[in-house]
């Protein structure tokens, strides 16, 4: 195993958990490499595409990221291992070599205009959800599905918090972001005027062929 520190530097600059490295001492450089499949991709943040690099750590060796990233959160934040905690770390156990999402234009376009326009109105929820996604099912996404997030200013924060679930009882966030089915995804982090950030993560399936990015080998 070898660390990482360049991309230590880029995904910690800043925050509490910088001062645990130690977290990436278990991730090869050339795995994480390959999950941050948003890398280089234009039209998203670093936040942003820090956030899809979380999401495919999880989903490619859920098991190494409890014993990583989700234990190193839950000392920051002093929590306690609770039900959903607890179900998060048996979930994560069974989860590994799941494709990673990659950044897609379309769903992004969804997420950042969902994003700017409740933020500006102070509004949550999933408002006009077929609506938005309408023009996209079936042509070519074969299904869909969104997460929202608010008041984080990380990335960790985000995923982790969206992973973990609390009070929501079909646990809908954490299977959207760990669903085998979904391999494409579209990320907007936007000033929210009630919660002073949202995020919204949208989720697709795409038959491999309509992929933008370079197919994960």
């Amino acid at each position: 195993m070898r660390k990482a520190p360049g991309i230590v530097l880029l995904l910690f600059a800043f925050g509490p958990l910088s001062a645990q490295p130690d977290v990436w001492d278990s991730w090869e450089e050339s795995v994480v490499r390959r999950l941050n499949t948003a890398s280089d991709t234009e039209y998203l943040n670093e936040e942003e595409k820090k956030v899809i690099l979380f999401i495919n750590m999880a989903r490619y060796d859920g098991e190494l990221f409890a014993e990583t990233f989700l234990e190193a959160y839950l000392a920051e934040k002093n929590l306690g291992k609770n039900r959903y905690v607890r179900s998060l770390f048996r979930d994560l156990n069974n989860t590994s070599d799941l494709a990673p999402l990659e950044p897609e234009r379309d769903l992004t376009a969804i997420a950042q205009e969902h994003a700017k326009s409740t933020g500006e109105s102070g509004r949550t929820g999933h408002g006009d959800f077929n609506g938005r996604f309408e023009p996209l099912l079936g042509n070519p996404y074969e299904g869909v599905a969104e997460n929202l997030a608010y008041g984080h200013q990380r990335a960790i924060d985000v995923v982790i918090s969206l992973l973990i679930d609390e009070g929501i009882r079909d646990l809908g966030h954490r299977r959207n972001m760990l669903n085998p089915r979904f391999n494409a995804v579209g990320v907007a982090i936007r000033p929210h005027k009630s919660y002073r950030l949202s995020c919204v993560i949208d989720f697709g399936s795409l038959p491999r062929s309509e992929l933008n990015e370079v197919p994960y080998r």
